[in-house]
């Protein structure tokens, strides 16, 4: 155990610990490194934790309104749209720095 990690007592269910000893062993990890990461997973998806982009539902439907862009507008390009956007709000000197 490291120096900067504390022990904790919990209780579980007598059928998720042979759960847990199951897929620990499946991995070859210790049941302490399997439930790190089940906790680790479960705090980073809580509501907040993730961005929108990172759930593919909204990666797929980005993708397909780039394509409809694309068909309505010729090829489209998001980068070129904010720094275009950013020119027109700011002048074309800001948009160059960096």
């Amino acid at each position: 155990m490291s120096a900067g990690s504390k022990k904790i007592l919990f209780s579980l269910p007598e059928e998720l610990l042979v759960e847990i000893d199951a897929a620990a062993a499946a991995e070859h990890r210790s049941r302490s490194e399997l439930i790190r990461e089940a906790i680790r997973r479960y705090i980073a998806d809580l509501p907040g934790k993730k961005r929108p982009i990172d759930d593919p539902k909204v990666r797929a439907a980005v993708k397909s309104m780039d394509e409809i862009a694309g068909k309505i507008h010729g090829e489209w390009d998001a980068v070129r749209e904010v720094r275009d956007m950013r020119d027109s709000r700011y002048g074309a000197r800001r948009s160059k720095r960096k």
